[in-house]
């Protein structure tokens, strides 16, 4: 059983929906600016000042885009919240993504997911010998890496 087959107690519902407000406000700032070049460059000002208007219109609209895409899959799999939190990051911070995009993935970082209740109990079988010196899970003898935490147990 892998990480992403076992259900956690809570998931990490507020830097979810302050990720995806961060990344839609970030697309309507990224469509605020594409719409405000194409005005400069109908009034025949497109010089400088309209292409910079709409370079940081579509840097916006990309990168808000990948944050919303990032925070569906830190509600899907919150097993992986390290990676969706620090792409979110990132993200906001080198877009124009708000401080709410910032402060969802803050919280994506502090998030620890816990087992649920409700996880069937499998009784171990002969081939499962060793136990994970992090987290104290019972192992298959033969396995590297722990399926649970992560830790290296040998080889």
């Amino acid at each position: 059983m892998s990480m992403t087959d076992v259900d956690v107690e809570e998931e990490p519902t507020a830097a979810y929906v302050l990720s995806l407000i961060g990344g839609t406000l970030g697309l309507i700032i990224g469509f605020i600016l594409i719409i405000i070049a194409g005005s400069l460059a109908g009034l025949s000002y497109s010089g400088p000042p309209a292409a910079l208007f709409g370079g940081i219109g579509l840097w916006s609209i990309i990168t808000a885009i990948i944050v919303i895409i990032s925070a569906y899959n830190l509600h899907s799999d919150p097993w992986e919240h390290t990676k969706w939190c620090v792409i979110i990051l990132v993200f906001s911070v080198i877009g124009l993504g708000t401080i709410l995009g910032l402060i969802g993935g803050i919280l994506a970082i502090v998030y620890k997911p816990e087992e649920s209740e409700s996880v069937p109990y499998h009784p171990p079988t002969e081939a499962m010998k060793r136990f994970c010196p992090k987290c104290g899970r019972l192992l298959n003898e033969r396995t590297r890496f722990c399926p649970y935490c992560g830790n290296e147990v040998g080889s």
